[in-house]
């Protein structure tokens, strides 16, 4: 699929699924709906890359990373040590994989946990989360800044999940909005708590082995032909004819 295709597909089908909520009230298919979207423009912006065939691997493997920390941690509640791998992977391979790794990170652990119209919100949030990884490669070198960055994107992300849910789930007063809030703060907070002490002990230790395995994987040997033994090259000081005559 060429990419302006893509987006216009992915356009389209935004303007259908905000249509469909506020005319029909269906916020649910919407939000599904939705996710068709961004599904259709995350599959442009990869393709589109200049070496896609790599990129797919790297980011295949980066996910499957992601997903296997969210799973791993699934049993403690609001803890999610993906939104500081989802950050690191973009400090260390830029915009594009950040931006896929945190869209297909959420929408393949949810086939293992449970797939809903939060999905969605799920996969545009940690797509933003890659997004600012790779624009913040420096803060990822020190240490304290790239917890506080992790832990303030957490905090952001459980935010806006409980707006989310708040959209989809209740009605849209401010009440309702603010209840649903303060009713996940101890989520929001364990997430963003979470995510500062996971990238503290260990994430520039993970940008470093994130960037080592992208060197590797774009690594390419090339083989030179050595010459044939016995073969001389003009005025290599061998001789042309043979010292032999008649």
């Amino acid at each position: 699929m060429r990419r302006p295709l893509g987006y216009l597909l992915a356009v389209f089908v935004t303007g259908s699924a905000l249509a469909l909520g506020f005319v029909s009230g269906q916020w649910v298919m919407a939000a599904i709906v939705l996710g068709v979207a961004l599904a259709l423009a995350l599959g442009a912006f990869v393709e589109s890359g200049p070496d896609s065939a790599k990129e797919v691997a790297l980011i295949a493997t980066l996910t499957g990373i992601a997903v296997a920390g969210r799973l791993l941690v699934h049993p403690f509640p609001g803890v999610q040590p993906m939104t500081v791998i989802v950050v690191a992977s973009g400090a260390a391979f830029g915009l594009r994989i950040g931006i896929s790794v945190g869209a297909l990170g959420a929408l393949v652990s949810n086939f293992f946990l449970i797939q809903g119209p939060w999905t969605p919100w799920q996969m545009a949030l940690w797509a933003a989360c890659g997004a600012v990884g790779a624009l913040s490669v420096r803060l990822a070198r020190r240490r304290l800044a790239f917890a506080l960055l992790c832990a303030l994107l957490a905090f952001g992300f459980s935010t806006a999940m409980d707006v989310a849910y708040w959209w989809y789930a209740y009605a849209h007063t401010w009440a309702g909005l603010t209840a649903q809030v303060i009713t996940g703060f101890a989520f929001t907070l364990a997430h963003a708590l979470g995510s500062f002490a996971i990238a503290l002990a260990v994430g520039p230790e993970l940008v470093r082995m994130l960037e080592r395995f992208g060197r590797r994987l774009h690594t390419e040997i090339v083989w030179d032909e050595a010459p044939a033994p016995n073969q001389f090259a003009p005025g290599d000081g061998a001789p042309t004819s043979s010292p032999l005559r008649s």
